[in-house]
């Protein structure tokens, strides 16, 4: 049942990154994170004010949050992604720019550069 389910959100990922998220190169992306990294400031109550450049970085890294936090009948993370409760789209944004500063990569596809970030900062302790 679980690899019915992960093949299932590869698929709608797939398809959907085939489409209009295609548009949005790893490039683009980082840029628009490098974004949020410098200009988000508090704003009222929970609430983050950040650049109009950095919007596209923000509704990417919140569908990840929300995408992240799926799990199987057995309680454990679809994607291995095991961010800290409290961890926000703030956080990911810039786990997802330190991890491209720090690897120089050249892999075109904005989504599995995403994942690989957030898998290496927020890895899945092994089941013995």
């Amino acid at each position: 049942m679980r690899f019915a389910i992960t093949a299932l959100i590869w698929r709608v990922t797939y398809v959907l990154g085939t489409g209009y998220a295609n548009a949005l190169t790893s490039r683009e992306l980082l840029l628009s994170c490098e974004a949020v990294d410098q200009t988000a400031e508090a704003g009222d109550g929970n609430s983050v004010d950040i650049s109009s450049a950095g919007l596209p970085c923000w509704y990417y890294m919140s569908g990840v949050q929300n995408m992240s936090t799926l799990v199987d009948e057995a309680n454990e993370r679809l994607l291995n992604i095991c961010s800290p409760s409290d961890s926000t789209v703030l956080d990911f944004a810039r786990v997802f720019v330190h991890y491209v500063r720090g690897t120089n990569s050249r892999v075109e596809n904005p989504a599995a550069l995403v994942f690989k970030a957030l898998i290496k900062a927020y890895p899945c302790a092994e089941h013995p």
